[in-house]
């Protein structure tokens, strides 16, 4: 029974042995030619006006939608930039308290208070009034779109020992 097992390994150890066996060639390897190198005359490009050129407008970038979480603890505490479908990333430098937008983008305030206290955001330049920036639960949102330029300051009612953020709008 042992042999029956041992026969097939022989047979294919002999047979790696015998791989690399080949007749060797017979006569004389035949040269190759090499080609002759032939003179080409040297083309010079005919000088013609450029066309002038048109201006194409620059298509304009979708607005961004600015997210700012907001809680009872650290404020206005986390941003996130989204245009479309997608985010992307901020300069590690961006400050969550001032930083610029552009005409047309929007900013959604959420509150994030993991104690579910009530939130509401006070435009100190009056550009909503009462409660309106109310965010009565947590993950409530409120949303405002900036049509204007300017400089704009928002608090918490709530808590406005938490400090400010301030909005810079540009064309």
């Amino acid at each position: 029974m042992k042999i029956n097992k041992l026969i097939p390994i022989v047979i294919v150890i002999i047979s790696f042995f015998l791989l690399g066996c080949v007749n060797p060639q017979v006569g004389t390897p035949t040269p190759t030619a090499t080609p002759t190198a032939t003179v080409q005359p040297t083309v010079f490009p005919t000088i013609s006006p450029t066309p002038t050129l048109t201006a194409t407008p620059t298509p304009s970038l979708e607005p961004v939608m600015y997210r700012v979480w907001v809680d009872s603890d650290y404020g206005f505490f986390m941003v996130r930039a989204i245009r479309g479908n997608s985010s992307y990333d901020l300069p590690a430098d961006f400050n969550k308290l001032n930083f610029t937008i552009r005409v047309g983008d929007s900013v959604r305030w959420i509150n994030d208070d993991g104690y579910d206290f009530p939130l509401t955001i006070i435009s100190n330049e009056g550009l909503w009034t009462g409660r309106t920036g109310l965010m009565r639960y947590q993950t409530e949102t409120f949303t405002y779109t900036f049509n204007k330029a300017g400089t704009y300051t928002f608090s918490i009612e709530e808590w406005p020992i938490l400090g400010n953020q301030t909005i810079t709008v540009i064309p």
